[in-house]
């Protein structure tokens, strides 16, 4: 974690960025199984989460007027995030609360209906889910793909928010949202496919 704050502080790196969100996920998923969480890696997250989607919209919207917006707003969201990584301490503490389990069963459960007839919200929040079960998964491989479709989706939800906001055609947008979005659905199915033959096995 040290090598990834220091490298992204000397550097404006979109990857950098990225590979420190997920190792900071990784190290709290398995925290979360001890029922422990670190502090400080949660607000970590928490202040480099608009800093990333800065990131990700200025590679996927590629309308003149938005990226001169994004790149302005990603300059003050680095300038606040900086700051914060130059005072960042890691504080693990024991959870009070029941620990949740992040069992295969929990898993399918969460992937039990098809994301075809689910929101962009609600898909948002399926996606926080499936990045918990796959750090501590057997079936991650699948689990990422589901994990990087439905993100995917979600950056592309979030583009056409902003083409909206500039009075912008959504169309592409939504097209490509639509798209990622049936490829999570099919990787969801074949996840549950490959759960039933194991059980079955069992």
């Amino acid at each position: 974690m040290e090598k990834l704050i220091k490298a992204y502080v000397k550097k404006d790196d979109s990857e950098i960025l990225h590979d420190l969100r997920v190792s900071a996920r990784k190290k709290l998923s398995l925290l979360a199984l001890e029922n422990k969480v670190d502090v400080g890696l949660k607000k970590l997250l928490k202040k480099s989460s608009k800093l990333r989607d800065s990131d990700v919209l200025l590679y996927i919207c590629k309308n003149k007027k938005i990226k001169k917006y994004l790149k302005k707003k990603h300059k003050k969201l680095r300038e606040k995030f900086i700051k914060f990584l130059k005072g960042y301490k890691s504080k693990i503490v024991s959870l009070n609360k029941t620990k949740e389990e992040i069992s295969i069963d929990r898993c399918r459960k969460i992937l039990s209906e098809s994301f075809l007839n689910k929101n962009d919200k609600e898909l948002h929040k399926i996606r926080i889910e499936v990045k918990k079960c796959r750090y501590t998964s057997q079936n991650e491989k699948i689990l990422k793909k589901i994990q990087d479709y439905l993100g995917l989706a979600h950056d592309y939800y979030n583009c056409e928010k902003l083409l909206n906001k500039f009075g912008l055609n959504t169309k592409k947008a939504i097209k490509k949202k639509q798209k990622f979005i049936k490829k999570a659905e099919k990787s969801r199915i074949k996840f549950l496919n490959q759960i039933s033959i194991l059980h079955s096995s069992l």
